[in-house]
């Protein structure tokens, strides 16, 4: 994500902010990390993947999340744009289990580099399906140990469930 303000502050003390007017930063080893501006087809495609993903409910019990705090780490905490739990909401303020997808929606102003950190800190949290959804591109991804690794459709084998691209991108 874009790096739009660097400040050090205590991981309490950025549990304790309040951001009504921007999206939640994310928290990098003792810095506040602003995320970019979601723009209208970020939020268009979050509300869809939650849509198409909600089709598994009557197979399974998940509990699906936009923008949940989620900590890494001690001194790490990302928002996601979707996390998908298998079984109930965590409990508390903020997930302190990997949640078993983690997506991460492109913005224009995203460099890559910043992507593919988050990406990585979640599967080296142990997130099973870390995906990428580039609206701008039409593109589909999943990060794995090997990298992002671009699909036609993002796949949840183990349930016989996938969304692809065409579902996704019809109306962007």
């Amino acid at each position: 994500m874009k790096m739009l303000a660097k400040t050090q502050i205590g991981v309490e003390e950025y549990l304790g902010l309040v951001f009504d007017d921007r999206p939640e930063p994310d928290y990098v080893h003792g810095q506040v990390v602003e995320r970019t501006l979601p723009t209208l087809v970020h939020a268009q495609i979050q509300a869809l993947l939650i849509l198409l993903l909600g089709r598994l409910l009557p197979k399974v019990h998940l509990t699906l999340l936009t923008e949940p705090r989620l900590q890494i780490e001690s001194d790490l905490y990302r928002v996601a744009d979707v996390a998908v739990y298998q079984g109930p909401r965590p409990e508390g303020r903020y997930g302190t289990s990997p949640p078993y997808i983690a997506v991460e929606i492109v913005s224009p102003d995203d460099r890559y580099s910043d992507l593919t950190e988050r990406l990585e800190d979640y599967r080296r949290w142990g997130v099973k399906h870390v995906w990428l959804v580039d609206p701008q591109r039409k593109r589909l991804y999943e990060y794995t140990e090997a990298g992002l690794l671009q699909h036609a459709s993002l796949k949840l084998p183990e349930f016989d469930f996938e969304i692809s691209s065409e579902e996704l991108f019809k109306d962007v």
